[in-house]
């Protein structure tokens, strides 16, 4: 018997492993795949990767601004895929280490929840008892039609990919729809985004989406907003769209389709079975990740909540420790959201729209990029910080950035949110200069009506 059985190695399973381990409990996990999960393998990483590859080529083509020659660059697409193997197997293997070091027994395979103290491994039919278990079965890309061909790509399909599309369509424009956007569209394939929604990034303020839409299309990307796709016909090209526009017909081709409109838990009947209670998004659980059986937890996208890694991974913290005898709360309230667009997109908080939904005065401070000494020597214009604060109390609400480095600046902005700061207590810190960091000074003195550089 173990003290707890961990169904699932990406972010969500192997922290709270380590975790638990850490604190003295015997660790067993399955995994069927490869250890780290989709973000490792299939999502965070190996799009970061390639990211990282497009925007470097971005800033070759702008040399000549920082006084630098750099000629005949161009893109090897399969060179660019093998980094991407390479860095995501060493991250794979770094987290195959700490299961060691760890001393915790792993499974290489599919595991299914037998009754509540007892996992079965399916590939030997094993059946490991368990005082706990924690289910962390992540999730996978939504499909539907008439998106069925087996040529239809998913966000899992574009990592496997050695060929460069000379054209490619994506069908939605969410994160990663967005990202895999920016990363095709720097390397030179004619990319077309195809939204349900008013904008794309539609759980983000409008400010937000449309400044990064007027960004895609200096770039060449096509945006088409207010689209449901009618009809998907294999052509000898690749595929012919026929799409509905706001009541009028438009059509789209592209050598392939990428549909990136969501995932699903991956819950299976063994779970209602033993009793778990399920929503139509996933498993139900409390904050501290206890399912509606006893001694039975879920973290990650199996819940069906926030489909994020950094999210998955403190859920698996919180489930651990509370397993080990502590009383630990999940804590939603300054959840960041990181989009590696180029520029960056990092929003924690409140959004404007919530604000006004709610009945909440607040008042937006705002910096543009531009006015920043730090964004100039870096060539940098694109972009701004917002921050919300509360009209009367002045504590601050929300805060969105929307340029170069937004994803490693936003976590002063988190711990702003998570810890109720005014904005008169934030200002009390003094922030470098020059740095980006000063932009969201700025835009927060802004938000009580005291902007400085403006």
């Amino acid at each position: 018997m173990v003290d707890v059985f961990i169904i699932g190695g990406g972010p969500g399973g192997y922290v709270a492993a380590i975790k638990a381990a850490q604190l003295g409990l015997s660790v067993a996990l399955a995994e069927e795949a490869d250890m780290g999960g989709v973000c490792t393998n299939w999502g965070c990483i190996p799009t970061k990767t390639m990211l990282a590859s497009s925007k470097l080529f971005t800033r070759m083509h702008e040399a000549r601004k920082f006084g630098l020659t750099a000629d005949n660059v161009g893109v090897d697409f399969g060179a660019v895929m093998t980094r991407k193997d390479q860095v995501v197997v060493r991250l794979r293997k770094g987290i195959e280490y700490l299961m060691k070091k760890n001393n915790i027994q792993v499974y290489r395979s599919r595991a299914t929840l037998k009754d509540p103290t007892h996992v079965c491994i399916d590939a030997t039919s094993e059946v490991v008892e368990a005082k706990n278990v924690i289910i962390a079965t992540g999730s996978s890309p939504i499909k539907f039609p008439p998106f069925t061909d087996p040529g239809i790509w998913t966000s899992d399909d574009v990592f496997r990919n050695r060929e460069q599309p000379k054209e490619l369509v994506v069908i939605g424009g969410g994160v990663i729809g967005v990202e895999m956007a920016t990363f095709f569209g720097a390397i030179g394939t004619k990319v077309t985004i195809v939204e349900l929604m008013p904008h794309i990034l539609p759980v983000e303020d409008e400010d937000v989406a449309l400044a990064l839409t007027v960004t895609l299309k200096k770039r060449g990307i096509t945006i088409i907003t207010g689209a449901t796709t009618q009809s998907l016909t294999p052509t000898e090209a690749g595929y012919s769209l026929t799409l509905d526009v706001n009541g009028a017909t438009q059509e789209v081709h592209g050598d392939h389709v990428l549909l990136s409109i969501g995932r699903r838990s991956n819950v299976g009947p063994e779970l209602k079975a033993a009793g778990i209670t399920l929503s139509k998004k996933g498993i139900v659980v409390d904050d501290h990740m206890r399912t509606s059986v006893p001694g039975v937890y879920a973290v990650g996208d199996v819940k069906g909540t926030y489909m994020l890694a950094h999210v998955a991974e403190k859920e698996g913290v919180v489930a651990a420790e509370n397993i080990a005898g502590h009383d630990t709360h999940m804590v939603y309230t300054a959840v960041p959201s990181v989009v590696f667009t180029d520029p960056e997109i990092s929003v924690v908080g409140k959004r404007e729209y919530e604000l006004k939904t709610e009945g909440i005065p607040y008042k937006a401070g705002t910096f543009p990029v531009s006015a920043s000494g730090k964004a100039r020597t870096m060539e940098e214009s694109i972009g701004f910080a917002k921050v919300l604060a509360h009209t009367e109390t002045h504590e601050i609400l929300g805060i969105a950035l929307y340029c170069a480095e937004a994803t490693d600046l936003v976590m002063e902005s988190v711990l702003a949110i998570q810890f109720g700061m005014t904005a008169e207590k934030l200002l009390e810190a003094i922030h470098p200069h020059p740095t980006m960091t000063e932009m969201i000074m700025e835009a927060t003195e802004g938000s009580i009506g005291l902007p400085l550089q403006l």
